[in-house]
């Protein structure tokens, strides 16, 4: 997925994977000077719904601590896991979302 602005200029993105009832994103970016506008809900909740279109049950997100840790739990993620050993003495950390089945990007037992 792709977000550009009125004139055509890349200001986000997101790609992921499905594999039978798990969606998982791989990376989501949006431009600094359009952070804080929602292109990132935006993207997260349009991937939950294609998620659900292809019939998963369950999407995975991670991202350093040096990024956006504050940012999945307030979409309704919940953290699974930290992983230490990231250089500069970060961690990788991990969240996790159930989707309700047949409610695209409905959180199910959050």
């Amino acid at each position: 997925m792709r977000v550009t602005d009125e004139a055509g200029t890349l200001i986000g993105g997101l790609t992921g994977w499905t594999w039978a009832t798990l969606a998982c994103v791989d990376m989501l970016w949006v431009h600094e000077d359009r952070r804080h506008d929602g292109w990132g809900s935006r993207l997260m909740r349009a991937a939950e719904e294609e998620a659900a279109r292809h019939g998963c049950t369950d999407i995975t997100v991670s991202t350093y601590t040096f990024q956006a840790p504050g940012f999945y739990p307030k979409l309704g993620y919940r953290e699974r896991g930290r992983i230490e050993g990231v250089p500069g003495g970060h961690e990788d950390v991990h969240f996790h979302k159930r989707l309700a089945p047949g409610t695209t990007g409905k959180v199910l037992g959050a």
